[in-house]
Parts: structure tokens; sequence; C-alpha cells
């Protein structure tokens, strides 16, 4: 039921209560020169006194008359006007507690001046120095600007169904709709700032007025609105990103002027955004404003627009000055400020009023925000969005098939999920030029069109046809008028970003990283100064060896005119910033380059051209549409593209050293990073040879077509991409590669030159990876005779292919000769090199090696423990080569007893995480350490543990390098013998008798031999057959593994091996079981490994 307004609004007090008090200002204010601070008091009353005496009349009214008004307000209007008028009576009780002390202050103050007239001629700054006034005004202020909101309230409800002859809502109704939100705004700041103590009452005014202002609908407080052109009807998504933007300018915290910057990539949607906030806004703006802030000019033309709005002057700074006098609140966008010749803060308004919301392409433009977040960086679209606007772009009728949604995704990756590339794919399909499914077909053939009509300088060409290519086009304008002002400067740094721009576009697009440039401008000089380091050293070398052969006529000839060649060479290509031209030392010319592509990076960045992936770690990245852009703008030639993706290809290769430098952890790992971008340079520069072949083709003449060969730089390409491909565990290519390098190097400088022996070296090691071990030692074999008729036996290179040879003769069983050639090759090292170098380490690991394979465990142990102690002092503990040595001193002492285990899983432990950290979680290495960390906890008892980690290494290596690649066989068979430990031997035999089939090893062994790897897998399998008390089975693998003992090492060496008398053993017992029925498990079977 409605109850009168008059009887809760307690004016009347408060009215009587300042009548005294402005009688007593008027009074202090009556001297010749008047306090500036009893004028503002005087103000401040009278609007306090305004407002109250409105409350005081609508109370009046209501008591006199009760308005139809206000009595035909509904239940949940009477309880919104309740709250509206308990706050007031609150306020309204609250004011005297600081009007009675005023009005005290006020009579002390007159009093002393009227007993003292001689020392009060003038009241100016009296009452500024009152301790007391400035909390007081701004309590009183603070008030009546309260009271003005509530009574807007009451105005609100008391007018909200009140309507014109037209049925619209009346001139009233909509004047105090608009007053209300506004302020309110204008007080919420002011309540942040005021004392905790004093405001709760003032919050909970607003609180009330604020029910009311979502309670009745609001009428527009825009006047103006004027941003250019309307949002697409096809607007999509971009929620999360609206909502930042709004709870930025939502926010009452802040007093002064709200600014906020939306930045990122060109066609990310920055002015779609920024517009759509406007157009959903609109009404919470008395006016929004639009600046075109692409250039001073235009910026200066939209300002001139403003200003004939606000009826001032035509020109900039009449407009800002207008808007900076605007109590209501208003909107300005500045948009597309990446000119760096714009100056953001000479086109914002001054003064501490309006929200300024900002576009560009500049992140450095973010430190100008001032609510919120801030900035916002607007990346491209989440894929289910860019669906939905791909679709809606070419007006698609919903719902959409799963393949019409099918064919959208694969368009909206392709196109990098940007959305002025999707809106253009969509426009272009909604126009008939092609299909969902040939729109990339069609893009790419577009492409290619306009680019050869571009570069054609007929002037044949009509103006409708130029128009075609700038629609086609449209897309990437913004990038070509920001890449031609980059183009057109002669300052370096803008030449150096047009340069990087263009050999990014041919790395991959994600993690560019800076000291990839860095290390490919330095390395030549650290490869220089490790070839004046390396000849030093080998010039004392050979003074400790025996004396060296004389090199043959044909040797001394190709040396020669290798030489002749390298003077006439020209330098690689690179980009200028990487070049070295005036032969500065190395400290300074890392500095100079690290400048100068910061430089560089700053201006890409600047325009969205190239993108930060983090603040720190000096890595970029390229949006996939842009990357590809630059590649195939229309004024690129193929011959253009050639070049470029050549330089990328020069400064990818430029950057991995060639051994024994870049043995770090540090570049290994950044080497794994290079393989995306070696892999896409490779890629392009394949598409591109292609296309020059097909060029040379078409053209008719008489000359023969030339085809580009395998020279010196595309040898020192090869070589140093191989180290990637290998380190990744692309061995197939990486063989390729090396094939192709050590064939060039022996028919320039002769099988029995240094250099060509070590790529032999190099191709041997990774053919043995590919499990091509037959292969590879036939190729060290050779090598090995090389040497020992070109050079010295004890010669360096000598001893390493003697060392590399024993190796590999060792895996394949052959371990006779094999000690032989690493006991020589220790020998040797520790003559030339030291006891303690890592050639001669490697060699006394190699050597622990053998032992372990002839069961020789405590030997092996001390040299592997030698070794690794050596590697330690020499590499440190977690270089590749240390770890290796670890690894082989746990496995080797996993069989001398109990009390090793747990020192042994320690050291697997710690050589598995350095491999997951260093190699990857899936790297060869990587999955060797889970298979022998398994080993160990398995002998220590822990076997369900073991067997749960080898099964998944042994299934990811199965994945990655094949089921016949020795490295799988040998982790299966250790993971088969896991399981007969826990007990599961039909599944364990089921392994072992896949691991023994012969073929497999075909690849891995001399023709007169048997693999190793092979032969124990029987042992173990005999075992796995005795525990299940099949000993006639077990006899039967038994004789065949008799034969195939006899032939490891050839020449039946294998029959002296300390398991043929194991054998022999084991078999007598498997005929005792026989002969006397038994079916009891074999206990006795000894479980030995290698």
């Amino acid at each position: 039921m409605y109850e009168p307004v008059a009887s809760r609004l307690g004016t009347a007090n408060l009215l009587n209560c300042l009548d005294g008090v402005l009688s007593l200002i008027e009074q202090f204010n009556k001297v010749p020169t008047p306090d500036p601070k009893g004028i503002e008091l005087l103000e401040q009353v009278k609007d306090l006194v305004a407002v109250t005496t409105s409350l005081d009349d609508l109370a009046t009214s209501e008591r006199r008359n009760c308005s139809a008004r206000l009595k035909s307000l509904s239940a949940a209007d009477l309880v919104h006007l309740n709250r509206i008028c308990s706050s007031t009576a609150e306020l309204t009780q609250e004011c005297p507690d600081f009007l009675d002390p005023l009005k005290s202050s006020l009579e002390v103050l007159l009093h002393e001046r009227d007993t003292d007239a001689a020392s009060f001629t003038s009241s100016e700054d009296l009452l500024g120095e009152q301790a007391w006034y400035d909390e007081t005004y701004k309590a009183l202020k603070l008030r009546t600007e309260v009271l003005q909101v509530l009574l807007a309230a009451i105005n609100v409800l008391q007018y909200k169904n009140d309507t014109d002859d037209d049925g619209n809502l009346s001139a009233e109704a909509r004047s105090f709709s608009t007053t209300l939100p506004y302020r309110i705004a204008l007080v919420n700041p002011k309540l942040h700032n005021a004392p905790a103590h004093s405001i709760t009452s003032l919050q909970n005014a607003i609180s009330a007025a604020t029910a009311i202002r979502l309670h009745v609908p609001a009428a527009s407080l825009n006047k103006h609105f004027d941003v250019g052109r309307s949002v697409k009807s096809f607007y999509t998504g971009r929620e999360t990103e609206m909502a930042t933007l709004k709870a930025a300018f939502d926010d009452s915290t802040y007093s002064g002027q709200k600014r906020f910057v939306i930045y990122g990539l060109g066609g990310s949607g920055k002015t779609e955004l920024a517009l759509k906030y406007a157009e959903d806004s609109q009404h919470d703006y008395w006016g929004v404003f639009f600046v075109d802030g692409s250039s001073r000019k235009s910026a200066t033309g939209s300002y001139s627009e403003i200003a004939k709005t606000g009826g001032v002057e035509p020109n900039e700074k009449a407009a800002k000055n207008w808007l900076a006098t605007r109590d209501l609140p208003w909107l300005l966008i500045i948009d597309n400020v990446d000119d760096d010749k714009v100056r953001l803060e000479e086109l914002l308004p001054p003064g501490t009023k309006g929200c300024i919301l900002v576009t560009s392409r500049n992140p450095a433009h973010i430190s100008y925000g001032t609510v919120g977040d801030m900035a916002l960086e607007l990346l491209p679209m989440d894929k289910d969005e860019a669906n939905v606007l791909i679709l809606r772009a070419a007006n698609e009728p919903s719902p959409w098939t799963q393949s019409l949604s099918d064919s959208a995704s694969v368009i909206c990756r392709a196109l990098g999920f940007l959305p002025l590339a999707l809106v253009h794919a969509g426009k272009a399909i909604m126009s008939g030029l092609c299909a969902w499914g040939e729109y990339l077909t069609f893009y790419d053939k577009q492409t290619r069109l306009i680019r050869r009509a571009r570069r054609d300088k007929s002037r044949s060409r009509s103006a409708k046809r130029f128009q075609e290519d700038e629609d086609g086009m449209n897309v990437f304008s913004s990038y070509e008028i920001i890449y031609q002002s980059l183009e057109v400067s002669q300052e370096q740094r803008f030449q150096d970003a047009v340069e990087l721009l263009h050999v990014f576009s041919y790395f991959h697009f994600q993690n560019i990283r800076l000291d990839i440039l860095i290390r490919a401008a330095t390395n030549p000089l650290k490869e220089a100064r490790e070839m004046k380091k390396q000849s030093e050293a080998d010039e004392e070398v050979q003074k400790r060896i025996s004396k060296s052969k004389s090199k043959s006529w044909s040797s001394w000839f190709r040396e020669l005119a290798v030489r002749g060649v390298r003077y006439l060479d020209t330098s690689p290509p690179l980009p200028s910033a990487l070049k070295n031209p005036s032969g500065i030392s190395e400290k300074h010319f890392e500095e100079e380059v690290d400048v100068r592509l910061r430089r560089a990076l700053v201006v890409l960045v600047a325009r969205s051209l190239v993108m930060k992936q983090d603040r720190i770690s000096g890595r970029y990245s390229m949006h996939p549409l842009v990357h590809k852009w630059i590649r195939d703008r229309p004024e690129m030639s193929t011959a253009q593209q050639a070049l470029w993706c050549q330089v990328a290809k020069t400064t990818l290769a430029g950057s991995i050293l060639i051994p024994p430098l870049g043995d770090t952890d540090e570049e290994r790992s950044m080497r794994r990073e290079l393989l995306p971008h070696i892999m896409h340079a490779r890629e392009r520069h394949e598409m591109i040879e292609k296309t020059l072949q097909d060029n040379r083709t078409a053209r008719k003449g008489i000359w023969p077509v030339a085809v580009m060969g395998f020279g010196r730089l595309e040898a020192n390409e090869a070589a140093r991409f191989s180290r990637v491909y290998s380190e990744c565990g692309i061995f197939e290519e990486a063989e390729r590669l090396q094939s192709r390098v050590r064939k060039f190097v022996i028919r320039l400088l002769g099988e029995e030159h240094p250099l060509s022996i070590k790529l032999t070296l190099l191709l041997a090691g990774t053919l043995y990876e590919l499990t091509r071990v037959s292969e590879a030692t036939q190729l060290q074999r050779r090598i090995f005779n090389v040497c020992m008729e070109f050079l010295s036996y004890d010669d360096p290179l000598t001893l390493m292919v003697m060392d590399k040879l024993g190796a590999a003769l060792c895996f394949i069983g052959r371990w006779a000769e094999s000690l032989s050639l690493h006991e020589n090759a220790v020998n040797g090292m520790r003559k030339i090199y030291g006891a303690g170098h890592e050639n001669t380490l490697k060699a006394i690991c190699n050597m622990g090696r053998v032992h372990y394979r002839y069961l020789n465990y405590e030997e092996a142990s001390k040299l592997h423990r030698e070794a690794w102690d050596g590697m330690k002092k020499r590499l440190g503990e977690t270089h590749f080569e240390t770890l290796i040595c670890l690894e082989e001193l746990a496995v080797s002492q996993i069989r001398m007893g109990k009390e090793y285990l747990e020192e042994c899983h320690e050291m697997m432990k710690f050589v598995l995480d350095r491999r997951r950290e260093n190699l990857g979680k899936e790297q060869p290495y990587t999955l060797l350490a889970i298979c022998n960390l398994g080993r160990v906890k398995s002998a220590m008892g822990r076997h369900e543990e073991a067997a749960r980690i080898m099964k998944e290494a042994v299934a990811i290596a199965e994945r990655n390098l094949g089921e016949s690649h020795f490295g799988v066989l040998a982790g299966k068979t250790h993971y088969a013998q896991v399981l007969v430990n826990l007990g599961q031997h039909e599944d364990a035999e089921r392994i072992f008798k896949v691991v023994i089939n012969k073929p497999q090893y075909r690849k891995s062994t001399d023709e007169d031999g048997e693999h190793p790897d092979r032969v124990v897998a029987m042992w173990y399998l005999i075992g796995c057959l005795g525990k299940q008390g099949k000993s006639e089975q077990a006899l039967r693998v038994c004789d065949k593994m008799v034969v195939s003992l006899g032939n490891i090492g050839g020449q039946g060496r294998g029959k002296t091996h300390k398991l043929a008398s194991m054998l022999e053993q084991e078999i007598a017992i498997l005929r005792a079981k026989i002969r006397t029925g038994a079916s009891v498990e074999d206990e006795d079977h000894q479980w030995v490994t290698w």
C-alpha cells in the first residue's frame, strides 16, 4: 500500500538547520575582500538548500494531495521508492552532524572578528587556514550530490509511465531517465576516495538509486553518434574480449581520463571490436566520436568534423577543448594509430574527462592505457568463432552441415583464423567465384595471377583489371602500405627490418629466435678461431707421433685448386645486419649485430608484422597469412624468392657450428628448435626450384636448360643441416644429406683427405642409427684401410677411425678384433693426447663395452668409471658424452651385486632426467635411458614399476623407429625379461619368439656372423620356458643357440665365450629333467646380460 513520501524524508529539520548556517556564512562574507573559501562554502550550502527544498516541496505536495503518478506505482516500484525515501531520510538526519559544528565554528570566527575589528580588515584565507574546513566542505558537497541522485531516482519512478500524445515517453520522463545514470557516474569515483568510516549511508543511497536504474528502462543518454560506419552484419564472437573492454570502462574507481588500447595484427578485427563496443554502449555515452589516426592529416580532419558537431571553430585544438569541457560522458575512438610519425599523446584530448579507445598495431602504445587491464592484444580468432564468422560472411543458411563446417575449418586453419581474411574468403564463396572445397586452390591461383599481372609492364591492361587486382589483394592492402613505407626509407633499421621480414618468411612462422641470427653472424669467427687453435694443437701432436707419410701429388693439387676456388668465391648470401665487411673483432661485432637486429625487430613489432612470443626470451613469431604474403607479394619474382630463400637457408646453416664446436647442452637445445625452420626453408626451396625449372623448360630456344648443381654452398648447408636432423632422430634425412656431402668432398679432395675421412665416420654413425650396421662397418673398414695407406698408424685421425671401427665390431659380436683395436687406440691416444683427453676417454669407454660383452663386469665397470670421472672433469656432468659414460657404468654394475643397485638407480635417474631436459621425451637416447632405468628397477625387485615405464618406452620407440630397429628389439628383450620376473611367462615368451626372428638382424651382422642381441634373447627365452616347465621346448632353443653362439664373431670364436659353457650346463640340466620327467621350474638359470 502506498505510504505518502512526506512522512519519510525529514527535510523540514534540515532546512531549519541550513537557514542558520546560511545566514552566518552570508554575514562572514560581508567584508570588503571576502574569503574565496567563504564564497565557495556559500555556493555549496545553497546547492544543499536547493536539493533539500526540492525534496521538501515534493513532500509538502504529497502531504496536501497525493500524486496520481506515485499512487499508480506497482508493488515492485514501491519497494524501490521505500528504499530511496529511507536513504534520503538517513542523509537528511546525517547532514546536521556536519552543519552544527560548522555553525559553531563560524560563530567563533565572527565573534573574534567583531571584538578585534582592526585585525580582521579582510577575511581572505581565513577559512582555508582552519583545520576542519576541507573535510567539512567535502562532506557537505558529497552529500549534496548524493541527495541530487536520490531526487533524480524519485523522479524516474514518478514519471516512468508518463507519455505524450503519441504514446512515447514524455520529455520529462526522458530527461530524468538520462540524468540518473549520469549523476551516479559522477558520484561513484568520489565515494571511493572518501573516508571509509563515513560513507556507509552514501553507499546505501547509491545502491538504491542504481537498483532503480536497472529496474526502470532508461532512455538513451546519447545525443551524438558519429563513427563513420556501422558494424558488419555478420560480426561474430570476441565475447571474452568485449567483456574485458566493458569491465575497463565500467571501472568507477578511476577519476581521470579513461583510456584503453586494443593492439594486434592487422586484419585481426581491432576496429570492428571498437565499433561493436561503441554500438553496444551507445546509450551509456552522451557522445561517441571517431578519429582516424592512420596519419596526422587524417586525425586533423576527423577532429575538424567533431568541432563542427560542437559548434566551435573547425580545427583540432577547438575540438579537443570542446570535448575536455563536456561534463556528460563521451567516448572517443582513435583508430589505426600505426604510423611512427603519428604521436599518440598529441591525439589525446586534455583533461580528466571522457573515455578513449585506441586501436593500433604497435604494442608500445599499451603504456597509454589507464583503466582495467590497460590494453588488450587481439589475437587470431578462436577456431569455433572463426568457423561461424566465415559461414556467416558467406551467407550460408544455418543449421550448417558437418561437411560444410569441416570445409570451413580447413579454410580457417589455412588463413590463420584472421578475421579480415575469413571475411574475404566468405565473400568470394558467396559471390560464386569458387566452392568451399576449392577456395584454397582458388586463393593460390589468384595470388599467382596477380603476381604475374603486377610484373607485366605493358600498358595495355585496363583500369578495370587493375581494380580486380586491388580487390583480390585487399586483405593485404594495409600490410603492403606498411611494407612500402619501410622499403622506401633510407634508415638502416628500416632496411634491416625489410631484409629480416624476407628471411623470416622462409623460416617457420613460430619460435623465431634472436640468438639464431646472432649465431649465424658470429659463428664464422668462432670457427676460424677454433680452426687456428686446432691447427696449433695438431702441430704439437705431430711432434709426438711417428713420421707422417707425405701427401700424394694428386692430394696436393686438389688442395691447391680448392684454395684457389675459395679465394675467388663470393661470400655466402646473408642479411646486411649479419655481415662483417669491416672485419671488426668477434666481441664488438656480436654487440653491433645484437643492436641492429633489436632495432629492426622493434620496427617490425611496432607494425605487428612480427610479434613477440614473450617479453624475455627473445622469441618472435609471424601470423601465417603475413608469413605467406611476404613470400608471395605481387612484386616478388621467382628469382627474388629464390634469393631470399637461399639467404634464409644460409642464415640457418650459419647458426649451426661444425663439430667439435657446438657441443654444449644449450647449443644442442637450440639446434633442435631449428628443425621446423630448416624443414620449411628446404620445402620452399624445392618448390621454387621446381617453378624455375618449369619456367626454363617453357622457354623455347636452341640452348639447353641449365640445371642447378651441388656445390660448396650446398654441401656446407647439407653438412650442417644433417647435424640437426641426426640430433632430432631423423636419421634417414641425415644419411641422405651426409651421403651427398661425402661424395662431393671425395670428388673434390680425394678419399684420403681428413675432411673426407671425418665425413665417412659421420655417415657410418648415422647408418648405425638406421640399423644398417653392416654398411656402416664396411665404410669404417674401408676408411681404416685408407688411413693406414695415407696416414701413420698413430696419427690422431687413424686412432679415431680405429676406435670407431672397434665400437662397430663390438656391436656385431667381433669382440676379439674390437678389443685389439680399442687397446691400440687407447694406448695411442694416451701417448699423443694424454689420459684425460676426451678422445682418450671415449676410447676407454668403448673398450669397457667389449669387456661387458665378455661378461667381465668388474673390468667393464672399472673402465667406465675411469671414463666417467674424466669426462666429468673435462666436459661437465651433464654433457652428452659424460652421460653416455655414466649410463654404461650403471648398466655394467647391475650384475655385480645388490650393494651396487641403489647407486645404479641414482645414476640412471640422473641420466634420464638430463636427457629428457636436453633431448626431449621421445628422442632415442632418452628412450634408451628409460629402458636401462627399468632394468635397474627390476634388478632391485621393483618389477611392476619397471614394466610400466619400459612398456611405454618400447611402444614409442617402435612407433618412431620401426619394429625391426635393433634398439626396439633390445628394448623388447629386456621388457620381456621383466615380465618373466613378474610371472607373466606367456606374454614374455610371445615377445621373445618375435625378437629372435633372425631376418630382423640381417642388416646388423656380417655375412658369416650372428648378432649378439639375438643370442641373448634366445638365452632369456630358454630361461622363460624353463620357468614354465617346458623343458623340451627350451632344449630345442638351446640347440639353435649352440649354432648361433658359434657364429658370433665369425670363425667360430663364439664357442670360447663364457656363455658357451653356461649353455652347456643348461643343456645338461634340461636333459636331466626330461630324462627324469621333472616339470619343475628352472631355478638355476643364470640371467646374464650384455
